[in-house]
């Protein structure tokens, strides 16, 4: 399957293309534009050096969130609109989940992604099985609570690891995730907007 990755949850946006399992192309955008400026020339970027024609896709891998609102909202958007104009279907992808091929399944993985103040979004992982989240919660209280040995991913505690469109499609394939016609964010708090509102 020839797969088109988008990845707009985390601060920098990327895309790649894989057929089966396999990565043709990454770009990604560390520029400080918008996802909605910089997506579509990533898109553009990932189909060219992967040598195929937008046609030729046979589904977009998006990652659906946690992480950022608007980030997600384009993503997400971008891919159902896409989807909607080739006539295929879209592979909604947890940044989670996606987040632990970073680390090999052995053993104890737990991922998170900073949401600021201490907290994150969070899951944990025995041996490839999700077994906690994904979930908001306080970033010391979830490591604190780690068995001895678990490997930790992301951008809290000094790690670096974000979303990205490689891992996205890593998920999407291996995970063997149900294509839908439509991709719907995963938010698991309420916007800052929606808790400013309630104050």
């Amino acid at each position: 399957m020839l797969m088109l990755g988008i990845s707009t949850s985390a601060k920098y946006p990327s895309a790649a293309v894989s057929l089966d399992g396999r990565l043709l192309s990454f770009v990604s955008d560390n520029s400080g534009r918008s996802h909605s400026a910089a997506l579509m020339q990533l898109i553009d970027d990932a189909v060219s050096i992967a040598g195929i024609s937008i046609g030729s896709i046979d589904a977009i891998a998006v990652d659906v969130g946690p992480g950022s609102f608007t980030g997600v909202r384009i993503g997400v958007s971008c891919a159902n609109a896409m989807a909607f104009a080739l006539g295929i279907k879209v592979v909604p992808v947890c940044s989670l989940d996606a987040m632990r091929r970073f680390k090999k399944e052995e053993g104890t993985v737990c991922t998170l992604i900073d949401c600021r103040n201490g907290n994150c979004y969070a899951a944990v992982y025995e041996n490839g099985v999700c077994v906690k989240g994904p979930c908001p919660a306080v970033t010391d209280e979830v490591v604190s609570a780690l068995p001895a040995g678990a490997a930790v991913v992301g951008n809290c505690l000094g790690g670096n690891e974000t979303p990205d469109a490689s891992c996205v499609l890593e998920e999407a394939y291996l995970s063997n995730i149900e294509p839908v016609k439509e991709a719907v964010p995963m938010y698991l708090r309420p916007s800052q907007a929606e808790r400013m509102k309630g104050k």
